[in-house]
């Protein structure tokens, strides 16, 4: 229907007392989708399912046009929501559209291993268009899918039982979707896709070729666990080939990947990723890195991102390799994985290093500062050149002095160069006296402030003990910490995501 523009009536169906014939009104409503879709090539409309109802096919649009200040809305009438029934396609298909808003209703494919080979809900090419309040499941592609779109807000949407991803944002080649929103999202269980041989799928959320990019309060938990091959894998929550892509309050735990595969993890900002930052996240109990950065051979090159006020906890606890933080190249390029700000982190691992670096990890200016690291004797793994360590503080929990192949920290400092600034020792090695427990089951992105066990006993020894990071690396300081309050409260601010008073 191109050339149609604004919302001139609603459509309304219900497959109880709808007919086909009838004008579409409250009173008569339409019955069918196929029906729906014929009257939508000649007019736009708002469209009402019948809410508690099940709607067998797929809704088309293409070419609608609805207004700015007044979108074109579908929905659901009632208190329940109306399920639209892809069957073994997509459940709605949107192309070429503007000001679309798709509201209270759920979506449903056959399943990813029982017939469907489609996206529940595709926006492609389209602009300004939002998703709010959605469930979508059982298709073996993702269950929201935005491919070269603009302006797109993605709210309270519950993606499960889903094969690529639950929620992807996809570039075309000649253009990136840009300015898109994903705020608090769930994507659970979407276990992989099994006609996908030869790349990753089980993916949460993912943002690839894409351009300025939030995603906030979302969770992804149990995706990846049967990707039907080896190799690279999924993430919880991640992006790539992106630019000034957020992702803030969000929570990624025990997410998984299949046996002998790789990844499985909490978050990434992998290759080609530039100008991006995760802030305030919690990672945890996931089978691969908690956090990866990650450049593969043919990737643009990566550079200019930021890992700073989040959380591991016991992550890497299966894949091959990884550690809380893990570093890889497989361009084996210096210039291709360059410039990373690592600061004001906790990482609590006992059974994997906390920062794992792969053998083929060539990078360049990467700072670890103001960061507290609970694990044992051997906190690193790999070859750490290209990295810069100052002002952190690494504790082993077994109480312990030995460091690395080291008596204590002060010596490896010295062998290394690391944790020296101006050669003067910056690293700490104390008990950051937590308040404890470290260990957590949150799973509500709104209560990451309840994370209290992280928090610093008013006697810590890390007290005021925190770099100057705006005076040594001219590093604009966040305005809160991971609990909301200001930085710094006192003389100086202290490592960690917790600024004591």
């Amino acid at each position: 229907m191109a050339g149609t523009s604004g919302s001139e009536k609603t459509y309304y169906i219900n497959n109880t007392i709808g007919n086909d014939n009838f004008p579409g009104t409250v009173k008569q409503p339409v019955k069918s989708l196929r029906e729906l879709n014929l009257r939508l090539q000649r007019k736009s409309a708002d469209i009402c399912f019948a809410g508690g109802q099940i709607f067998d096919g797929t809704l088309i649009l293409s070419g609608v046009m609805g207004e700015n200040s007044n979108p074109l809305k579908i929905y659901s009438s009632g208190d329940e929501k109306a399920i639209i029934n892809g069957g073994n396609s997509e459940a709605i298909k949107i192309e070429n559209c503007s000001n679309i808003w798709i509201k209270d209703l759920n979506i449903k494919g056959n399943g990813r291993k029982n017939g469907n080979i489609a996206n529940g809900l595709s926006i492609a090419h389209s602009r300004n268009c939002k998703i709010e309040n959605l469930k979508a499941e059982g298709f073996q592609k993702s269950g929201v899918d935005l491919y070269d779109c603009i302006g797109t807000e993605v709210e309270r949407v519950n993606a499960t039982n889903n094969g690529f991803s639950g929620i992807n944002v996809m570039g075309s080649e000649r253009n990136n979707s840009r300015n898109i929103m994903i705020h608090d999202c769930k994507a659970e269980n979407n276990p992989g896709d099994p006609s996908n041989l030869n790349n990753h799928s089980g993916n949460g959320i993912l943002a690839g070729v894409s351009d300025s990019v939030t995603i906030d309060h979302c969770t992804a938990t149990n995706n990846g666990w049967d990707m039907p091959r080896k190799g690279n894998g999924p993430v919880g929550i991640w992006t790539w080939e992106s630019d000034h892509v957020i992702i803030q309050y969000c929570i990624s735990y025990r997410n998984k990947t299949s046996p002998d595969a790789q990844d499985g993890g909490g978050f990434d900002l992998d290759g080609g990723v530039t100008n991006s930052l995760i802030q305030y996240c919690l990672s945890y109990e996931n089978q691969g890195a908690g956090y990866g950065l990650f450049q593969y051979a043919g990737a643009s090159a990566w550079s200019n991102n930021t890992i700073r006020y989040c959380v591991s906890i016991n992550d890497a606890q299966s894949t091959a390799g990884a550690g809380s933080f893990f570093i890889w190249n497989g361009s084996n390029n210096v210039h291709q994985l360059t410039n990373c700000m690592i600061y004001n982190n906790v990482v609590f691992n006992l059974s994997a290093p906390v920062i794992s670096f792969e053998k083929s990890s060539a990078h360049f200016d990467f700072m670890f500062c103001n960061n507290i690291f609970l694990g044992n004797d051997h906190p690193i793994a790999g070859i750490m050149k290209g990295s810069k360590f100052i002002g952190n503080d690494w504790w082993n929990t077994s109480g312990e002095s030995r460091f690395m192949d080291f008596k204590n920290l002060t010596d490896w400092a010295n062998a290394t160069g690391q944790e020296l600034l101006e050669g003067h020792f910056a690293g700490m090695q104390e008990d950051p006296e937590f308040k404890g427990p470290i260990v957590t089951h949150l799973t509500d992105p709104y209560e990451l402030v309840d994370l209290a066990g992280l928090t610093l006993k008013p006697d810590s020894p890390l007290k005021n003990k925190g770099l100057d990071l705006k005076f040594i690396l001219n590093l604009t300081k966040p305005l809160r910490d991971f609990y909301g309050n200001s930085v710094p409260l006192g003389d100086a601010a202290e490592p960690g995501i917790y600024e004591m008073r």
